[in-house]
């Protein structure tokens, strides 16, 4: 390898990298530790992605259509009327710093077991902040939309000279509507269930719709027994960035970052997964709290992502530091050895496909 000076530290990164460690064939034991957890996978809905996973899985996530906000919870029928009267006892509480009306509407929204307010933000906001906030409880799940907006109206603002040169002086009216639809198409989802109409899947919901755009995704899936063992995921047709994971983990920075945690690159490369172009990047080293572990990383359509072929981005850790109730404990090696971990990595990625019917 030819090296110029002003690139030597590049070239000895890349050297390092090319000659990384390579895991070694899979012990007997390891062998049946990747049996034990790819034997029952489990076919998870994604955004409009499909993925094999290990069953037994805790799952969180989040979605934003729109610029709505999305968040679910598992909950009972009971539990979800008991939030509900809290949240309104709540709002109805709350006191302006300032002397502004807190609650400004609230009520059924569309259809049975749904609720809505509209609110200052918070109690030191100004005058014209609102928050839209809408409730439905469906399928054993309670789903929360929420969506910032503004009424320079009421009280009457109109007169100033910055409220003068808005186009829209409340959008409260058209943000509300925009959230009744929503929640009235939207509906509860187990995490195993696979819908077959056009939509977008997210933890704990389903959104019927065809593709489009300002809609995203992010999915969290941590394996029961194996605390330390986390899959991200996020997806969204938006374009996220001009370039591309293998041209970002080439630069001198992160060859550096891989340098300081003591880190090694395990693999690395473009391939063709279900028709979509894909890349990855394998990393063994130090994770947060100094433990040893393993961050896997694969995109999807990074630099083309649109409605029909979206961006996604999965992410797998081993190691590092697992929180057990309100601390974290930072692991003296992750559970699962480079080698297990790498073929677990390999039995879920390659698994990812687009959801049929799903555009």
């Amino acid at each position: 390898m030819n090296c110029h000076r002003a690139g030597l530290t590049v070239c000895m990164l890349v050297a390092l990298s090319a000659c990384g460690y390579k895991p070694a064939p899979l012990t007997q034991q390891e062998k049946e530790t990747v049996g034990e957890l790819t034997a029952s996978l489990k076919t998870r809905c994604v955004g409009r992605y499909l993925v094999d996973m290990p069953a037994d899985m805790h799952v969180s996530g989040y979605a934003i259509v729109q610029q709505i906000n999305i968040e679910t919870e598992a909950m009972s029928h009971d539990a979800y009327r008991q939030e509900i009267t809290k949240r309104e006892a709540e709002l109805k509480a709350m006191k302006s710093i300032h002397g502004y009306q807190a609650v400004y509407a609230n009520g059924e929204a569309r259809g049975n077991d749904t609720k809505y307010f509209i609110h200052l933000r918070s109690g030191v906001s100004d005058a014209a902040s609102r928050l839209i906030e809408a409730y439905k409880w469906d399928r054993s799940y309670r789903i929360k939309l929420t969506i910032e907006a503004s009424d320079f109206t009421n009280p009457d603002q109109t007169n100033d000279p910055i409220v003068k040169q808005l186009t829209v002086k409340n959008d409260v009216p058209e943000k509300t509507s925009l959230v009744f639809r929503l929640l009235e198409k939207i509906r509860g989802r187990a995490d195993d269930e696979i819908p077959t109409e056009p939509g977008l899947c997210f933890y704990g919901g389903f959104l019927p719709a065809k593709a489009g755009t300002e809609e995203e995704v992010g999915m969290y899936y941590r394996l029961k027994g194996h605390d330390d063992i986390g899959f991200g995921f996020l997806t969204t047709p938006d374009l996220r960035d001009d370039t591309t994971l293998l041209q970002r983990t080439g630069s001198l920075e992160v060859r550096a970052q891989l340098k300081a945690a003591d880190g090694v690159l395990i693999r690395q490369g473009a391939f063709d997964l279900a028709g979509q172009k894909a890349e990855e990047w394998l990393v063994e080293g130090r994770r947060p709290g100094d433990g040893r572990g393993n961050s896997f990383s694969l995109v999807v359509n990074e630099t083309t992502s649109s409605p029909s072929a979206p961006y996604l981005s999965m992410d797998m850790t081993t190691g590092g530091q697992v929180q057990i109730e309100d601390r974290y404990v930072t692991l003296d090696k992750a559970s699962l050895t480079t080698g297990e971990a790498v073929a677990l990595w390999d039995a879920v990625s390659r698994s990812l496909r687009p959801r049929p019917n799903g555009y």
